[in-house]
């Protein structure tokens, strides 16, 4: 039986500290993404493999990044499956 991927956005919780794969309607949790997990993300209605990782800016300061694209600092709302 293949595995149901869970769909939603991308959702980083300030207090806790996780990102999370929210329902893009009300926002509740579908499931967590902790650093070094596999998922993919949505780009120009292809979906990319990508990751998690900690990099920094121009002035040093440490942001998150999604592995195999270009998306850095905010990652917000975006559209993943995992």
């Amino acid at each position: 039986m293949a595995h149901e991927k869970i769909e939603g956005a991308l959702t980083f919780d300030i207090n806790s500290g996780k990102f999370w794969v929210t329902d893009p309607e009300d926002t509740s949790p579908r499931t967590s993404i902790e650093f070094g997990d596999t998922f993919e993300v949505k780009i120009e209605d292809k979906w990319v493999e990508t990751g998690i990782e900690i990099t920094s800016d121009e002035s040093g300061n440490l942001l998150f990044k999604l592995k195999n694209t270009n998306y850095a600092g905010i990652l917000d709302g975006l559209e993943v499956r995992i």
